[in-house]
């Protein structure tokens, strides 16, 4: 970062890259004990989009948790890993995952509720489900259990969209 970026990111009046993370962490503070209290490994990080946020991990899914306009946004999400991994020929397993990647296309249009989401991670070779939340601001202490209580949503839906594609 050059030095008149560092000058923009402190002397916008409150407004810049690091009041804004400075502000986000004040926030989210109640959020991340929450999650630390409902049983959660949970820990603030700036996002790849130079957002502050908490993230928590479970064996049942992932969480973030950032600022909304309105509220907390919470997402949580899970991978299934290698879902072709048993198929041994190259070609017909990246077939397999090519049709995979068209039919999610068709479960994120018409099957799936609109706070859900599906697509294809490249990366660990399975289906990746998403959930999208927005708490008020009010009801900051009570993510933990929140997060807690929608885990077996995130499950089913794993569930569900992995039967989708492969049936």
């Amino acid at each position: 970062m050059s030095d008149e970026n560092d000058d923009v990111a402190t002397t916008e009046n409150g407004h810049g890259v690091y009041d804004t993370i400075a502000r986000a962490r004040k926030a989210l503070a109640p959020a991340l004990a929450s999650l630390r209290a409902a049983g959660f490994y949970a820990y603030g990080a700036v996002d790849e989009q130079n957002r502050w946020g908490i993230a928590a991990d479970d064996e049942a899914g992932h969480v973030d948790v950032r600022v909304g306009a309105d509220g907390l946004e919470i997402e949580l999400w899970a991978t299934s890993p290698g879902l072709y991994a048993e198929e041994e020929q190259h070609f017909r397993r990246r077939a397999m995952e090519r049709l995979a990647r068209i039919q999610l296309v068709n479960v994120n249009r018409g099957m799936l509720e609109p706070h859900q989401s599906a697509r294809w991670d490249e990366t660990e070779g399975g289906v990746q489900v998403r959930l999208r939340y927005e708490l008020p601001f009010t009801r900051e202490g009570d993510v933990g259990a929140f997060v807690r209580d929608r885990l077996p949503e995130l499950d089913d839906l794993l569930t569900y969209v992995e039967s989708q594609i492969t049936s």
